[in-house]
């Protein structure tokens, strides 16, 4: 009988093996697949800023500093808590900004270095450039409550040795912030308390109302949106930052007693000419208070006149050689002191038909809609200087006779915010 079924035995025996070979290798596939799906993979990354430790979140978050962030042990269940300092944007990132009317502006950061946000970001005085749909925004970090982005975080004190393997994380906002996001927490775990003592990581609080807006969860019901006001432009326009010709020309002399014509003061009314003075060697001059047609625009003055204008402190007369014609001619040579400018004394001679001093003629246009224009005249020594219109303050930092441009900072009486801009031609 057994050789009669023989065939049939063994097929049955190889299908059994078979069989059995399928069964144990689903069972091998399925376990290696549930590994791999148990397997925690790394949610940040750890790196370095500026000789700073730096945590990159793989997703968007919108931390700020002061800002907590929990990092929980997979293996020994262990936490510690970490604060975060300063709150780090890549340049041209993409980011959502919340104001403090709760509206949401989406858009792309145009400044020209990373975007850092410290303890003190809400007093940044340069604004938050942000290219939107509707074109360019700068938006005040005063009116600001989060930013919502790729964000690196810098922390107050060192990581240690946190592995992003080992470790999950979670964050949450000082209790002042009302507005919660819903995808802040990787995991939430609650731990037993293994001893007696009151030594549990979380704080004791009231549990808040919680709303759900749009999908979010949150701790107040939305305000209106409300129109973001425009922020008013910097009002001033450089027009022009030029030499100052200086007023006198050296025209003839007798002697050694030169003559100089003012540029600014005619004969008369009806005449071409300038008016011609007399100025004797180291005495002082000052413009004529009472000059009528016949006198001289300057008069002589003592050291101690605070309106005294200028000295002629030497004079002397050379030959010149033209070197086109060949032919010599008499020059008269003059050191000038300018006690307006306190500059160093600076030659005139009469081959010059311009004379500059050393000063520059700064001329401001203030320029805003709604406003009447008015003209603003500076020179190179009004560092410092302060003039207000209408509601604005503004004050001149910087004069760069070099590069021939002004730093003005402006402050607007009842707005808390100092803004500065460097005008040029």
């Amino acid at each position: 009988m057994l050789r009669t079924h023989y065939d049939k035995l063994a097929l049955l025996a190889v299908i059994i093996v078979l069989t059995l070979g399928v069964i144990l290798s689903l069972f091998q596939s399925f376990e290696t697949t549930n590994n791999d799906e148990n397997r925690q993979l790394p949610t940040f990354l750890i790196d370095s800023y500026e000789g700073d430790t730096t945590l990159e979140l793989f997703r968007e978050t919108d931390l700020v500093p002061g800002d907590q962030v929990l990092f929980f042990n997979n293996i020994s269940n262990e936490s510690l808590s970490h604060r975060i300092s300063k709150v780090i944007f890549n340049r041209k990132s993409r980011v959502v900004v919340t104001l403090n009317s709760q509206k949401s502006i989406q858009g792309r950061l145009l400044n020209s270095s990373s975007t850092i946000l410290s303890e003190s970001w809400r007093k940044i005085r340069t604004p938050l450039a942000l290219e939107t749909k509707e074109g360019v925004l700068n938006l005040n970090f005063k009116d600001i409550t989060r930013i919502k982005g790729q964000q690196i975080l810098v922390f107050s004190s060192g990581l240690g040795k946190v592995d992003p393997k080992e470790y999950s994380i979670s964050t949450y906002q000082n209790k002042f912030v009302t507005v919660l996001d819903s995808n802040r927490s990787e995991k939430i775990r609650w731990t037993n308390n293994s001893t007696d003592a009151n030594a549990s990581i979380y704080d004791l609080f009231t549990p808040p109302i919680i709303y759900l807006v749009n999908g979010e969860l949150t701790t107040s019901l939305p305000e209106i949106p409300q129109e973001v006001e425009k922020e008013e432009e910097f009002g001033l326009v450089l027009k022009s930052f030029e030499k100052d010709k200086f007023r006198l020309k050296l025209s003839s002399w007798i002697g050694q007693t030169p003559y100089f014509e003012d540029l600014l003061t005619k004969v008369s009314a009806n005449s071409p000419k300038n008016v011609k003075n007399r100025i004797e060697v180291n005495v002082p001059y000052k413009i004529n208070p009472n000059y009528r047609p016949g006198l001289p625009s300057f008069i002589k003055t003592t050291p101690e006149d605070e309106e005294k204008f200028l000295m002629v402190e030497y004079f002397t007369v050379v030959e010149f050689k033209d070197p086109k014609t060949g032919g010599s001619k008499p020059v008269g040579r003059a050191l000038v002191k300018d006690y307006n400018t306190g500059n160093k004394p600076f030659e005139i001679n009469s081959l010059m038909d311009e004379v500059f001093s050393g000063e520059y003629k700064i001329q401001l246009v203030f320029e805003i809609d709604g406003e009447l224009p008015q003209d603003i005249s500076l020179n190179a020594k009004d560092e410092g200087k302060k003039f207000e219109i209408g509601n604005r303050n503004y004050e001149v930092i910087n004069i760069n006779e070099e590069s021939k441009t002004i730093e003005v900072s402006k402050e607007i009486k009842g707005v808390d915010s100092v803004t500065s801009q460097t005008l040029s031609l």
